[in-house]
C-alpha cells in the first residue's frame, strides 16, 4: 500500500518563546536547534534571530521519538540544543542521547523550559527498574511493528535466538499498532521491544526492555 504524506506546518511565531528561553541560553554561544515536522518551516527564522543575539547556530533538522542521530551527528560541534516544539518527549530523548544541555522554545505556550538532571535520572531509575523485574522472567514476548522504518523481523529473530540461547522461552507478537491494551492477557513475563525504542515509556502490565536493556538483562 502506497502512503502520502502531506506536510503540515505550525504558522504562529515562535519567536515570542525564543525569546524567553534566550535567558537560559546566556552561558551557552553555540547552539544546535532541532524541532519535529511542523515547525521546520520556521527554523531559519530562529537561526537569524539567535544570531542577532551573539549565538552561533547550527540547525540540526527533524528529531523523532526513535530516532535522534539529527542531534547525535552534530553534538560534538554545539554547547547546547534548543528543542523548538510542546511537550518533553523529544527533548529528553535528545538529552539521553546527547550529553549536551536541553532547552525549550514552546510556540504554543509561549514558554521556555529545560531537562533537568534530576528528569534524566529519573527516566534512567525507571529503565533500570524496568530491567530488575525483567530479571526473573522465563517467557519473553518480541514486539514486532508492521510500521514503515519500525519493521525490524531479523533483529527480532537475533534476539530470540538469544534468549533461547540462555534457557529462556521467546515468542514473536506481530501488529501495526503496539500498545499496552494490545497485549494484554499474553502469558509472558517480560517484552522485548524491537519497534519505536520510546514505546517502552508507556505503561504496560509487564516489564518492557528494548534490545540494549535485554543485553544487559543476559549479562547479568
Amino acid at each position: 500500500m502506497k502512503s502520502l504524506f502531506i506536510p503540515c506546518c505550525f504558522k504562529k511565531s515562535p519567536i515570542p518563546a525564543v525569546k524567553k528561553v534566550l535567558v537560559k541560553l546566556k552561558n551557552y554561544k553555540r547552539i544546535g536547534i532541532l524541532t519535529t515536522a511542523q515547525h521546520l518551516n520556521q527554523m531559519e527564522r530562529i537561526s537569524n534571530f539567535l544570531e542577532k543575539n551573539n549565538k552561533k547556530v547550527l540547525i540540526g533538522g527533524q528529531v523523532l521519538g526513535c530516532n535522534q542521530d539529527s542531534a547525535i551527528s552534530i553534538e560534538n560541534k554545539v554547547d547546547a540544543f534548543l528543542y523548538i516544539g510542546s511537550g518533553k518527549f523529544h527533548p529528553i530523548g535528545i538529552a539521553l542521547a546527547t550529553e549536551k544541555p536541553v532547552f525549550i522554545a514552546n510556540p504554543y505556550s509561549d514558554s521556555a523550559d529545560e531537562i533537568s538532571d534530576e528528569e534524566k535520572r529519573g527516566f534512567i531509575k525507571r529503565r533500570n527498574g524496568q530491567i530488575s523485574r525483567a530479571l526473573t522472567a522465563e517467557i519473553f514476548g518480541i514486539l514486532i511493528s508492521t510500521k514503515t522504518m519500525q519493521f525490524r523481523l531479523k533483529s527480532a529473530l537475533k534476539i530470540k535466538e538469544k534468549l533461547e540461547r540462555s534457557g529462556r522461552k521467546a515468542f514473536l507478537f506481530t501488529g501495526n499498532e503496539i500498545s499496552p491494551a494490545n497485549v494484554l492477557g499474553y502469558k509472558v513475563d517480560a517484552w522485548i521491544n524491537t519497534a519505536c525504542p520510546r514505546i517502552v515509556d508507556d505503561e504496560f502490565e509487564k516489564p518492557v526492555l528494548n534490545p540494549e536493556e535485554m543485553e544487559i538483562l543476559l549479562s547479568i
